[in-house]
């Protein structure tokens, strides 16, 4: 049965790659309120799919949640284990436009890789595991019960499929979840991810006068709302990438010593990292590695600065109030109520005399860490040799997907983290791309990790 599904998944290959086209040209940005029937119209798509193929599927929408739920089941195996399949259908913005070498919803291939927004970041990687259920119920059904829990706000920091999971708990237990949304270690090297750090959210906003005012007539005696939010956001982190928050590095636990050796072996240089930036040179802590720096240190970042005249020209104003969009990424056993708390009496302590300064918590998430010690990382490990040729490593990702912590704690299962996109994807910026060799055999690898945890070898 097992040769029989891989063969028509070989010979499927174009109708695949169309379906991967059709979905990314829809263009679901979750964070923006002009997109909401784009997500809507991309949940659609994939119940439509899913119930085509055999499934019970449905759309959920959650009580003061935004994005609809794709929720999809089918139990048809008494007494095998069910997998659960995780998967954003949201994508993030395709800004800044102007960088984009074609129109970021509509799907160009270029040597190999077909290029939009979403390619990597999540579409291609949760439809090859759609692919992968589609040819088992075209041989008969999957070896064992399959679940799709497929939401739409993982890019907006949503609370809708966490809240749907934790209500329903008890119904959704699952003996294993696979999440595949990160990236090989490198090109030829699966991973499996054993560590992501989490994430707290935040906008900083400092308000002076009581309107805009003209900087000639009160410049010199006006308390100026950006000049106080530079001493914030200079205050916050030092040149050399340290945060400078009090407590901040409390609770950090450092990796394992046999974590970091593990790390020392894999193939990723500072050369490389530089090339895939385009930078001159990395930044972060002193004394620790390139990997630490990226997987177990937590980090603080500038996002956007918000407020005052921007357009062409020049406006003398001095203005009212200033924002910036700031994030932390966590790592064990950091707790984001707690980080947040010392952000804010930070944040007050460095605005300058006749601003006032408050800090938004636009979300979080906490940091999480995975056993590999249960018998998915066993099949999951298989499952790569079979269809990349290449055993997988272990590594942590410095990325966050919040909604892990809610399966692990309401659902006690077997998490499965792993990803089938590059290095070099351009997550969340210009350019993103799929690799349509890497998306066809992700989805010949699902096909072998849901024959392996129904007991094939």
């Amino acid at each position: 049965m097992l040769d029989q599904v891989l063969e028509r998944a070989r010979g499927a290959r174009a109708a695949a790659e169309a379906e991967l086209f059709e979905l990314i040209s829809i263009p679901s940005v979750s964070a923006l309120p002009e997109h909401r029937d784009d997500c809507r119209r991309a949940a659609a798509w994939l119940e439509r799919r899913l119930r085509a193929m055999g499934m019970e599927a449905s759309l959920i929408d959650v009580p003061g949640g935004g994005h609809p739920v794709v929720e999809a089941e089918w139990l048809g195996r008494p007494g095998a284990p069910t997998l659960t399949v995780y998967g954003h259908y949201d994508v993030q913005p395709p800004d800044p436009l102007e960088e984009w070498l074609s129109p970021p919803f509509e799907p160009v291939v270029r040597d190999g890789f077909v290029h939009g927004r979403g390619a990597d970041d999540n579409k291609g990687q949760h439809l090859a595991s759609v692919l992968a259920a589609e040819h088992w119920f075209a041989a008969g059904g999957p070896p064992l019960n399959l679940r799709f829990l497929i939401e739409g706000e993982e890019e907006a920091g949503g609370r809708s499929l966490p809240e749907h999971v934790r209500a329903n708990a008890s119904r959704l237990a699952t003996d294993f979840l696979l999440i595949a949304d990160g990236s090989f270690a490198a090109p030829g090297l699966p991973a499996i991810v054993t560590g992501l750090r989490g994430m707290l959210y935040t906008e900083i906003e400092v308000v002076g006068p009581r309107v805009d005012l003209h900087s000639g007539i009160y410049g010199g005696i006006a308390p100026n709302p950006f000049n106080s939010l530079a001493h914030i956001l200079a205050g916050l982190k030092d040149r050399d990438g340290v945060v400078q928050i009090p407590r901040f590095y409390d609770d950090v636990v450092p990796p394992s010593a046999e974590e970091l050796a593990g790390w020392r072996g894999l193939p990723i240089t500072e050369a490389g990292e530089l090339e895939a930036i385009g930078s001159s040179r990395l930044t972060g802590e002193p004394g620790y590695s390139l990997l630490e720096r990226r997987w177990a240190r937590p980090t603080l970042d500038v996002h956007g600065v918000i407020g005052g005249f921007t357009g062409a020209g020049s406006k003398t104003v001095i203005p009212a109030r200033a924002k910036a969009k700031v994030s932390m990424r966590l790592v064990p056993q950091q707790d984001p109520a707690t980080v947040l708390s010392d952000l804010r009496e930070a944040v007050s302590a460095l605005a300058t005399p006749g601003t006032h300064a408050e800090v938004v918590d636009l979300g979080s998430a906490p940091p999480v860490r995975m056993e590999t010690g249960h018998p998915g990382v066993a099949a999951l490990r298989r499952a790569f040799a079979a269809a990349f040729g290449a055993e997988p490593v272990l590594i942590r990702e410095g990325g966050s997907v919040p909604v892990t912590v809610d399966f692990q704690e309401a659902l006690g299962t077997h998490l499965l983290v792993t990803g089938f996109g590059l290095p070099g994807d351009a997550l969340h910026s210009p350019n993103e791309r799929m690799s349509l060799d890497q998306y066809h055999r992700a989805t010949e690898a699902v096909i072998h990790l849901m024959h392996g945890l129904a007991g094939g070898e």
